[in-house]
């Protein structure tokens, strides 16, 4: 057998409190604490809890690649370097350990910045439940946040004292500000469908290629409504249709050169709305949408110029940022109310969408459907200009 290192892996020295009878007995508190060390691997599924003999191991293992296993154990604890193969912190070639290696690969293939891998690889959720947990909780209410914490950092950054502020001109008013004005988050959506040809435009306005250039063999370049780093627009949005006028509930991907959905499974509708509630990990109020658009990252495309770089994956969450801006005012523009959250459960968005969440990655949801009129039981919304689209 071959084993080897993982690509990217940190590890993080954590203080756990715990009860102590012992420090109780001796006339303590009844606390004590102890240092713990994790390893963070995004080809696991979570994190690990090891030893410093456990590093001492992985310390011994060569970064070049697979090697053979006796050697190395042979001069380790072989039993620890047992539990870490068994673990998946210590990948060797045998078929139960395909899962991993391919992880590990795609990771190094993608060419990721290993702080910014593990950040996407471990907050990667599973099975979050957020109204679930807030009803049985109980929900945070705003004073008991001012209690707890003091009041939040001021509304406005004020650097310099007000007399020393310059002035500016009012600001021009159009239609782009009207627009802009309607622009609210939607929380209550009815139960209308969405025309599909009302979903075509905002796809479109979004996510769409309004034209394309190829500026060398193999290297096409894309202009679409919002910026992206680098040019290489690397956002693709999978389209969760409940409700949509000429269109059958399923899931889709969304084409941006073609403009055209591609069918990657027809789903009943109760089955639909299962699904839409644990991707977005609960938010009832959000899962009523008629249409949800996930947006995944391609990474390995921004990667590809970026290589390593300390700032690519951040440029990947300001192109959704930039997207979702976008999706909500070609959606308000059509009097539609929208929403983004990245309250998702990930792993949902891999298995619903066929993603490895490594090279493609989930980021955010956006939806969007008509609003319902203000009602008992409605879920606040923040309109304070009370211009956004209803009905």
């Amino acid at each position: 057998m071959k084993i080897k290192r993982p690509n990217i892996v940190l590890f993080e020295r954590r203080e756990i409190t715990e009860f102590s009878f012992e420090d109780l007995v001796a006339g303590g508190a009844g606390i004590a604490t102890r240092s713990q060390w994790i390893a963070l691997a995004p080809h696991l599924d979570g994190e690990l809890e090891i030893s410093l003999e456990d590093l001492a191991v992985i310390d011994a293992i060569p970064v070049s690649g697979f090697v053979e296993y006796e050697p190395i154990a042979a001069r380790v604890d072989a039993g620890r370097l047992e539990a870490l193969v068994a673990a998946g912190l210590v990948l060797c070639d045998d078929q139960a350990h395909a899962t991993w290696r391919a992880g590990d690969a795609q990771l190094a293939n993608a060419h990721w910045w290993a702080p910014a891998a593990v950040a996407q690889g471990m907050g990667r959720w599973q099975g979050v439940d957020v109204a679930a947990d807030e009803r049985r909780q109980g929900k945070l209410l705003l004073s008991e946040m001012l209690e707890d914490f003091g009041p939040p950092p001021p509304a406005s950054l004020q650097v310099r004292p007000s007399e020393e502020w310059q002035a500016l001109p009012a600001p021009a008013q159009g239609e782009l500000d009207a627009l802009l004005h309607r622009r609210s988050t939607c929380r209550n959506f009815a139960d209308n469908a969405v025309p599909l040809a009302d979903l075509a435009t905002v796809l479109h306005r979004a996510f769409g290629a309004q034209a394309s250039q190829v500026l060398a063999p193999g290297a096409v370049m894309l202009k679409k409504n919002s910026p992206s780093g680098g040019g290489l627009h690397p956002v693709e949005a999978f389209v969760l249709a409940q409700r949509v006028d000429g269109l059958a509930p399923g899931l889709y991907h969304y084409e941006c050169v073609a403009h055209a959905l591609e069918s990657m499974q027809r789903v009943p509708t109760d089955a639909l709305a299962a699904m839409a509630h644990e991707l977005v990990a609960g938010q009832e109020w959000f899962a009523d949408a008629p249409v949800l658009v996930l947006m995944a990252a391609r990474f390995e495309r921004n990667f590809w110029k970026y290589r390593k770089h300390p700032k690519a994956w951040k440029v990947v969450l300001l192109d959704a940022g930039h997207l979702s801006q976008t999706f909500y005012l070609g959606a308000t523009d059509l009097g539609y109310g929208a929403f983004v959250t990245g309250a998702i459960n990930d792993r949902c968005a891999e298995h619903l969408f066929e993603l490895d969440g490594l090279a493609t990655g989930a980021i955010a949801v956006c939806g969007m459907g008509r609003r319902t009129d203000a009602a008992a039981g409605d879920t606040i919304e923040f309109d304070p200009l009370g211009l956004a689209p209803r009905g």
